[in-house]
């Protein structure tokens, strides 16, 4: 009854009083901050209210203040900047109270309790491991746990009462201090405004302090914030046949989501239930009263929900929903590679959909290949929950999606995959396998050299592949992605995609006139083998009009039911073959002695 009066209340301003006859007077006040909490007090003693008076403060609730908010991590202390070599998170009393932290625990990636220490109305308490109290001590009051170990790039860091209730809870990310100096180590996260309850990261900022942060004491980047940008849907996943979670990229205010007039499911799906799931407030989980149907895609649209400060979804919150199918080799394919990002960057690898069933990411892994040996090594599973992934669709894997995002024009926060360890890529060669039961659906050797051999740079730029239906083992499959284009493309189509794919003839090249310039269009021309039966052999060359060879490729490659090779305009000699008329001599044969020989002309030309 509390919690659904506090939601009521806070829809009002300051103060409110809710009378429940016949037996008790009691009041329900929202209070912003302890002045406020003074100023009622004054108020009630002058009006003679207090010998009869029950108050209760709405907390935990939006836009109601936790009694204890965490304001400040520092997960990467190292290098120091003044502070102790050491990791802690800061916290404050945001209520009129003294509050024993007698039988509260602190969660990091496990559950620690927290000593019998008080905290004070307006006070910090830095929590840190007992061994670190000392060094702490000058800075503030502490209190010592077991341990405490926050990663890097990122985890949940929970604050639990006696009860076991989350009053405050906080997923932190390195992408949180920018792309600046302050990622390498030594500079904390401080929240800003400490009245501000919803979790959002614009509320938090590296720390501006000399020290690189501030344990004890306010934070240097206080102020105050608002939220006006509205919840975003960015993807759902069945959890069993009967039931789907949406997850949406901030927490949600509970009083809408029960509500079934909220959701519009095409083909109709009657629903059973819809309640948020997890602490954070993050997802939502609706159940049907039958099962789905196979092979069946849904979509679903959600409506009138808002995030924790009242901004409602935009019309535009749709997502796809259904049951995944069974995983299909060469149908989830490496479609692009990020290996030398730029300075403060990160890698990342585009995987595509190019099958015609629901994959779910989940059943999939990614390792790096043993140069030596050929085995799996460094082997990760992409997802640990449900990632659905449809026909035509693109998924970008990357420790930082953040980072990616800054750097390129993307898809983000769509269709972005962060992983907690992606599998190192080397940025001279590497060799990188999707795995699906020991079984390798896709897999790329790369090598620096693959990029167009006239760019001066190729930090921070992508190898995106020319046509999903290309082999990826094939050095020819990949070209550098193009840097009037952003220099990736990572979550959409790539800019050096060709759709060159003519069944209709036994050979044939595309385009009839290319540019190697780079910029992204007809940069290479593609010549496209369909035999119509398996057993044939190819070699091909290329020459000019003066009937000079400038590029050949008699390697007697085996060829598949279709099979593609390009040439980016680099000849033998590895220099830029000049401008005009060129012939490709394509030679295909089997061992029977049936042999077809093709002559195609294109034109090699430039932009003016």
């Amino acid at each position: 009854m509390l919690n659904e009066l506090q939601i009521y209340i806070n829809r009002f301003p300051f103060p409110h009083f809710l009378f429940f006859p016949p037996t008790k007077l009691i009041t329900l006040i929202y209070l912003k901050n302890i002045f406020q909490m003074k100023l009622l007090n004054l108020f009630l003693a002058l009006c003679g209210f207090c010998t009869f008076v029950s108050l209760y403060t709405c907390v935990g609730q939006s836009p109601g203040i936790p009694t204890l908010t965490i304001t400040e991590i520092m997960a990467d202390p190292d290098p120091s900047n003044g502070l102790p070599v050491a990791e802690f998170v800061e916290i404050f009393n945001n209520s009129i109270d003294t509050v024993s932290l007698s039988g509260w625990t602190i969660y990091d990636g496990s559950s620690k309790s927290l000593p019998n220490v008080t905290i004070a109305p307006g006070d910090y308490i830095i929590i840190c491991s007992n061994s670190d109290t000392g060094s702490f001590s000058p800075y503030g009051k502490c209190a010592g746990i077991s341990s405490i170990s926050l990663t890097n790039s990122g985890e949940k860091i929970a604050l639990r009462d006696p009860s076991g209730f989350p009053v405050d809870s906080v997923i932190y990310s390195d992408a949180w201090l920018g792309d600046t100096y302050k990622k390498d180590g030594g500079w904390s996260l401080e929240k800003m405004d400490l009245d501000y309850s919803c979790q959002v990261p614009q509320n938090w900022k590296p720390s501006e302090n000399n020290l690189g942060g501030t344990p004890g004491l306010t934070n240097s980047i206080n102020g105050v914030f608002s939220d006006t940008q509205p919840p975003v849907l960015l993807r759902a996943y069945c959890e069993n046949d009967s039931a789907v979670v949406l997850l949406f990229n901030e927490s949600l205010a509970t009083n809408s989501l029960s509500s079934f007039q909220n959701y519009s499911i095409t083909p109709s799906v009657s629903l059973l239930s819809a309640e948020a799931t997890g602490t954070d407030l993050m997802n939502i989980r609706l159940t049907f009263t039958s099962a789905l149907t196979n092979k069946i895609i849904y979509k679903i649209t959600v409506n009138t929900i808002t995030d924790c400060s009242g901004n409602a979804v935009d019309e535009t919150n749709q997502s796809r929903f259904g049951l995944a199918d069974t995983i299909i080799e060469n149908k989830i394919v490496i479609n692009e590679i990020l290996f030398d990002p730029f300075e403060g960057g990160s890698d990342f690898l585009e995987i595509y959909h190019n099958g015609t069933r629901i994959a779910d990411l989940a059943k999939l892994q990614i390792a790096s290949i043993e140069e030596e040996t050929n085995e799996p090594d460094q082997i990760e599973r992409i997802s640990d929950i449900p990632w659905l992934l449809f026909p035509g669709d693109y998924v970008v894997l990357t420790e930082d999606p953040e980072s990616v995002a800054q750097h390129y024009r993307s898809s983000y926060p769509f269709g972005f995959l962060q992983m907690t360890d992606l599998p190192s890529m080397n940025i001279d060669k590497g060799h990188i396998a999707l795995l699906h039961e020991n079984t390798r659906v896709d897999e790329i050797k790369y090598e620096a050299t693959f990029h167009f051999e006239l760019l001066e740079q190729t930090k921070g730029l992508s190898l995106e592949k020319i046509n999903p239906d290309m082999n990826s083992m094939q050095p020819s499959s990949w070209h550098s992605a193009s840097p009037s284009a952003g220099f990736a493309t990572p979550g959409l189509k790539n800019s050096q995609f060709n759709d060159f794919i003519n069944i209709e003839q036994m050979v044939s090249r595309n385009p009839e006139l290319f540019s190697p310039d780079n910029d992204g269009l007809d940069d290479v021309v593609t010549f496209s083998i369909h035999p119509g039966k398996g057993g044939y052999i190819s070699n091909y060359w290329i020459y000019n009009s003066s009937g000079q060879i400038v590029f050949r490729n008699n390697e007697n490659n085996l060829l598949a039911s279709a099979t593609h090779f390009t040439w980016d305009g680099i000849d033998e000699n590895g220099t830029r073959a000049p401008l005009g008329i060129y012939v490709a001599f394509i030679e295909i044969f089997n061992l029977t002695g049936d042999v077809k020989k093709y002559k195609l002309p294109f034109v090699l030309a430039a932009k003016f």
